[in-house]
């Protein structure tokens, strides 16, 4: 019983995902990337993040672009080419990757130029430029 329902919880965050406006994502991650000075960094509670991270954990600061927090991603990491959105499934990994304009992209596959699902395998990862 718990793995169907795991399994239909997961089923349902992907479609939530595949059916979000878009570019309105986009759009607060490059705000959020513009922005990421002003924002609080939650990083040292972390020990594995880049030297230029910034780090936000719920509850996420009311400067924090709407989109992104109506979201609920369990945390955000931005950096200056891109936000990542990761949120929490057990046992299943699923993120957004938001690329500022002219950046280099990645993911596992791509919902609209600049915005990416990721499901955080490196064997998945495609780039783009």
């Amino acid at each position: 019983m718990f793995f169907a329902t795991h399994l239909g919880w997961i089923k349902y965050r992907l479609f939530r995902l595949k059916h979000a406006d878009h570019a309105l994502i986009l759009s607060a991650c490059r705000q959020a990337i513009e922005n990421r000075a002003s924002y609080r960094n939650d990083k040292e509670k972390w020990g594995t993040l880049h030297e230029d991270d910034v780090l936000l954990l719920p509850p996420f600061p009311d400067n924090c672009p709407k989109v992104i927090r109506d979201l609920k991603p369990a945390h955000v990491i931005i950096r200056p080419d891109y936000t990542m959105l990761t949120f929490s499934i057990p046992f299943f990994r699923a993120g957004l990757l938001g690329f500022r304009s002219g950046a280099k992209q990645f993911g596992t596959f791509q919902y609209i130029d600049g915005l990416w699902f990721w499901n955080g395998n490196a064997s998945t990862k495609t780039a783009h430029e």
